[in-house]
């Protein structure tokens, strides 16, 4: 189906769109086929959430042993810088006897990873690994029947992407030359607020009244809902997206008679709760490193540490581009105490902002905080690196 089908079926208020990813793996399936003399109009992606998406091709050409196809990122109702933009895919297939293979690299406009601690090491192009995947998978399937064997040298390229990536954080978090190739579903969600509000409360809604228990799993994307699937064995289906909603989340759970919240992303996005931060938009809120050093040195105020010895530490994790190089420092130096400091002060504004929800909607039923506490529990699961960092209790 196409995106406009897309919105029709599933009756979106707002219209989705699809991602770098998904425009990327349009352009170089739509290559592949022009490599075997087919050019085509529009070519189905197959998304890591389980659909086929029909993409239109912008324009398809063959120089030099090369085949070159673009396409028009489209976001739907998604404030997305990259609405628009002009992403192609160059091929080039190099015949041998041994097994396919797939390289990557970046074309203009397309940034290079320049940092430690980011999705792929220093060197890569900023095509990352779900996109990738799904490019490795289409083209696997495209070729399937046609018995070719060799190299798949991908070159990955987006039209004004240096400029482009100057209205994101690519810079900041090390990346350089241009935009990052991204997205996990492969479908852009519409960001409005209003409208995502509502999609967030009528889903925790739906969950909850067909929940025996009471109980809801919150995440902000699907990469937290994919962590849960598969360290906990819970459907990523079974998992609310709450974006960067925090505090709207708890709130809706509230309302609609949660017994228990079981919320669960990466420490870059959750770390932002330890501070009382309810909406984790970068836009909004960026005090990740900030948040680590206040937790760092309130470990060492409680053990007595050096705080000459602490400084050199201190000095290291500000000068990560990430979290997750941050988390590496800590780990380096064993101040992985530190996370259960972080952890106590998640669950301290989680269950504030639970119990003055409780207060506005159901009044007096309870006579303080902690009686609230014996009634309705709050776990916070968080990871860097797919490596779990934080996890205040177990799953029942």
């Amino acid at each position: 189906m196409t995106i406009d089908e897309f919105n029709i079926k599933n009756n979106n208020k707002q219209r989705y769109g699809f991602t770098t990813g998904t425009t990327a793996t349009a352009a170089a399936i739509a290559s592949t086929y022009l490599y075997l003399n087919e050019k085509k109009d529009m070519v189905d992606v197959e998304l890591p959430i389980g659909i086929a998406l029909s993409v239109p091709i912008e324009y398809s050409k063959s120089e030099d042993n090369l085949y070159i196809s673009g396409v028009i990122k489209y976001a739907g109702d998604d404030p997305d810088v990259t609405d628009g933009a002009l992403i192609s895919a160059k091929l080039e297939f190099i015949k041998n006897e041994n097994t396919l293979d797939f390289r990557f690299f970046a074309g203009e406009g397309v940034g290079t990873f320049t940092k430690d601690g980011l999705a792929l090491p220093k060197g890569e192009p900023a095509i990352n690994p779900v996109p990738r995947q799904m490019i490795i998978d289409n083209l696997s399937k495209v070729l399937e029947n046609t018995n070719f064997c060799g190299i798949i040298n991908i070159t990955i390229s987006v039209k004004d992407g240096a400029d482009i990536a100057k209205k994101t954080f690519n810079e900041r978090l090390g990346i350089v030359g241009g935009i990052s190739i991204l997205g996990t579903s492969g479908l852009v969600l519409p960001m409005s607020k209003t409208a995502l509000l509502e999609t967030i409360e009528a889903d925790i809604k739906f969950r909850l009244k067909n929940s025996i228990d009471k109980k809801i799993y919150l995440s902000p994307g699907n990469i937290g809902a994919k962590f849960l699937e598969n360290n906990f064995t819970i459907s990523s289906s079974e998992v609310a997206i709450i974006s960067n909603f925090i505090g709207e989340s708890i709130d809706y759970a509230i309302s609609n008679d949660a017994k228990e919240i079981i919320l669960c992303g990466d420490i870059g996005k959750l770390i932002k709760l330890s501070g009382g931060i309810m909406n984790t938009h970068s836009n909004d809120s960026d005090s990740r490193l900030e948040l680590l050093i206040a937790a760092i040195i309130k470990l060492a105020l409680r053990e007595g540490m050096n705080f000459i010895l602490l400084e050199s530490i201190v000095s290291k994790v500000l000068e990560q581009k990430t979290t997750t190089g941050a988390i590496a420092v800590i780990k380096e130096n064993r101040l992985e105490k530190c996370f259960d400091i972080i952890a106590n002060q998640m669950l301290y504004y989680a269950y504030n902002r639970a119990f003055k929800a409780e207060i506005f909607f159901n009044k007096n039923r309870f006579a303080n905080i902690n009686e609230f506490k014996n009634s309705f529990k709050i776990r916070i699961v968080s990871f860097s690196d797919n490596v779990t960092i934080i996890d205040t209790g177990d799953l029942i």
